[in-house]
């Protein structure tokens, strides 16, 4: 009976987390294909749904997928049925030094229903109990402009509650005005957290995490500025152009 009991409630709490899972979307469907990590765990969903803002202007442009499939193993959580209208805003500001900290958004519609996605990095700084090596350091310490070769980059990390991306500018067009318009193009880059059940700190964003945790999103490229690109993990999820730099990043 003892052993009975167990299994009654390994059950129960099985279904439990499928009921959970269930609810995050309208859209969810039983045949669903979840994508694995290199590691093996199931990624969760960066996806969220709203409502749109209704507010479009220069720092929002059409936004490029790789691929469809690319996209649903971004969403991971829930299979797109027919997305379209992919937009990318990007609202960033200088906190100083060159940094830049603020938000970038992913949004599509998918069968009528408005998604949207929103990854940030903060002006903020770590504290200092989770890690002396990065103690008082800003959150958008890596989210700076670069030179390789003589051109000109830019990379930054962002995060939300599922995972995270890094935003790559690899193209810049002068308007020549004298007053440093122009249009940016680039790539959106993607790794979403492997699962679990424990909630993240809210001391630190994921790029100032350690290996081992769930939500490390750490990349030499980003960090050290020693590639336009990142690996570790990351996955090109899609590209754009035509956004304004200035409207941008303020």
């Amino acid at each position: 009976m003892k052993t009975m009991n167990s299994t009654l409630v390994v059950l129960a709490a099985a279904m439990s987390l499928i009921a959970v899972g269930c609810g995050k979307s309208e859209n969810f469907q039983s045949n669903t294909i979840t994508p694995i990590n290199s590691d093996g765990s199931v990624p969760v969903s960066p996806d969220g749904l709203g409502s749109p803002t209704g507010v479009t202007g220069p720092n929002q442009v059409d936004f490029v997928p790789v691929s469809i499939q690319e996209m649903n193993s971004y969403v991971a959580i829930h299979p797109l049925n027919d997305p379209k209208n992919f937009k990318l805003t990007v609202d960033l500001s200088d906190i100083g030094n060159g940094r830049y900290g603020g938000s970038v958004k992913i949004s599509y519609y998918d069968t009528g229903v408005f998604n949207e996605a929103t990854f940030q990095s903060g002006s903020s700084v770590n504290s200092d109990g989770y890690d002396l090596l990065y103690k008082n350091v800003n959150e958008a310490e890596y989210n700076r402009w670069f030179v390789i070769n003589g051109k000109y980059y830019f990379s930054a990390f962002f995060q939300d509650t599922y995972g995270a991306i890094v935003l790559v500018f690899d193209n810049y067009i002068n308007q020549g005005d004298a007053q440093g318009a122009g249009t940016v193009s680039g790539s959106v880059y993607y790794k979403n957290f492997r699962q679990t059940y424990a909630t993240q700190s809210g001391a630190r964003k994921c790029w100032f995490m350690g290996s081992i945790s769930p939500w490390y999103c750490r990349a030499s490229a980003v960090t050290e500025k020693n590639a336009i690109y990142p690996a570790d993990g990351y996955r090109k999820l899609g590209t754009f152009s035509g956004l304004s730099k200035t409207a941008a990043m303020k």
